[in-house]
């Protein structure tokens, strides 16, 4: 499928919609989540239901069909985590990085909010060039930090500043590339397993050139 013209968030991601999430995650969820990640339907949504009130959700429309959900949690009234799951079919369409400015924008309107912290399995590559495609930076590793398969695993640690996001996002504008800002925001309530070696030196660079990735 080609690229989408017109993608529109909406705010709050409607619950009764979640066990479709569900089925978006499973063909590729071993490859993401680790052994304490919500393992069935029932599971998945008692988790997103304990957590519904303390964060605030985005569905993601692509040309009018429903195929994503962004979430967003405050960690302290500084720093926040978020994250983005989108159906296969809306994978590799300049979806993702799209979405996730229109929400990260909104995020950071937050008031005190300075910064975003991700964590993802090391070696997720998809997802580290989406996080760096909006301004993140590559902080650190956490060795062992979780299991996958019963296999202590490491993570990498991503971070987003408010004002890194901002000098990307004028970047990108002052570019004239429309394709990257097409789109609304309509708000009605006001990574692969396995323990991995450090990135060759250059793979931030690397990464740049992945951010459409998923």
């Amino acid at each position: 499928m080609g690229k989408c013209e017109r993608i529109e968030l909406t705010s709050p991601f409607p619950f009764e919609s979640l066990p479709r999430v569900w089925r978006w995650i499973e063909p590729f969820r071993a490859k993401v989540a680790d052994d304490f990640a919500p393992q069935n339907l029932g599971d998945f949504v008692n988790y997103m239901a304990e957590k519904w009130n303390r964060q605030r959700t985005w569905a993601v429309y692509g040309e009018g069909e429903l195929g994503g959900l962004i979430t967003f949690e405050p960690l302290s009234p500084w720093v926040g985590t978020a994250h983005v799951i989108l159906k296969p079919d809306f994978q590799g369409r300049g979806i993702a990085v799209k979405a996730c400015r229109q929400a990260v924008e909104a995020m950071f309107q937050q008031p005190g909010l300075g910064k975003l912290a991700f964590f993802i399995l090391a070696g997720n590559l998809a997802i580290g060039s989406l996080l760096v495609g909006l301004g993140a930076k590559r902080e650190g590793k956490l060795e062992g930090h979780t299991l996958c398969g019963g296999k202590p695993t490491t993570m990498w640690a991503y971070g987003l500043t408010k004002q890194d996001f901002e000098v990307k996002y004028n970047a990108v504008s002052s570019a004239g590339n429309p394709g990257n800002h097409r789109g609304s925001v309509v708000d009605h309530r006001v990574g692969p397993i396995g323990n991995t070696e450090d990135e060759h030196p250059d793979e931030q660079q690397r990464e740049q050139g992945r951010v459409d990735l998923q």
